[in-house]
């Protein structure tokens, strides 16, 4: 009897992992020395990420406490959700996707408060074949609480990025595009877990 309960309870869990598997495709960000190359038909996204909390980045200027920014995308065409966790540790990215036009439907932040969740609409098209460069894209607390406003903004850093590129990429291509995320000016982070608590 307890084989067959534990028969049932490992085919429920597979059950629920393969419908979450349906819901959104985990997708993994290029790791620093990999090369910068998408798969044939694919197009290749990068640019930085920056969280600031007390007019300071939480990647380079506040302590270390497993610092982590991801995404949820949805692509427009075909509804299909990806998710990016993490997307980045210290602020750059490079991202190879599908071409298409994506929104950002969710964000996803750790750092030393905890873990948080919220929005920030933006969107950006990826390109087949292309490399195409988003701008830093500025994300600042505007208040630090269990649910805290931020505000957005994109900067144009394409010489820096392009340094950073070839000196943490292999492969680097010549040719960048620049298509610069489209970002709110406001949205909002909830804290779901503070460190207190884990």
């Amino acid at each position: 009897m307890r084989r067959r309960w534990c028969l049932f309870y490992l085919l429920a869990v597979a059950s629920m992992m393969s419908g979450l598997a349906t819901c959104a495709q985990l997708v993994r960000p290029l790791q620093p020395g990999e090369a910068v190359v998408a798969k044939p038909g694919d197009g290749l996204i990068f640019g930085r990420i920056v969280m600031l909390r007390d007019k300071r980045n939480v990647f380079t200027e506040l302590p270390r406490f497993n610092n982590e920014f991801g995404w949820e995308l949805t692509q427009t065409a075909s509804g299909k959700r990806y998710v990016i966790s993490p997307l980045t540790q210290d602020g750059p990215f490079v991202l190879a996707l599908p071409p298409d036009l994506y929104e950002v439907t969710k964000l996803m932040v750790e750092d030393r408060a905890g873990q948080w969740e919220g929005l920030l609409v933006a969107s950006f098209v990826v390109k087949p074949g292309t490399l195409t460069y988003l701008g830093t894209w500025e994300i600042e607390f505007t208040n630090l609480g269990p649910s805290s406003k931020v505000r957005g903004r994109v900067v144009d850093q394409l010489n820096e990025a392009r340094d950073d590129l070839q000196q943490t990429y292999g492969g680097t291509p010549q040719s960048i595009t620049a298509g610069t995320l489209a970002t709110a000016e406001e949205g909002y982070l909830s804290l779901l877990q503070s460190r207190a608590e884990q």
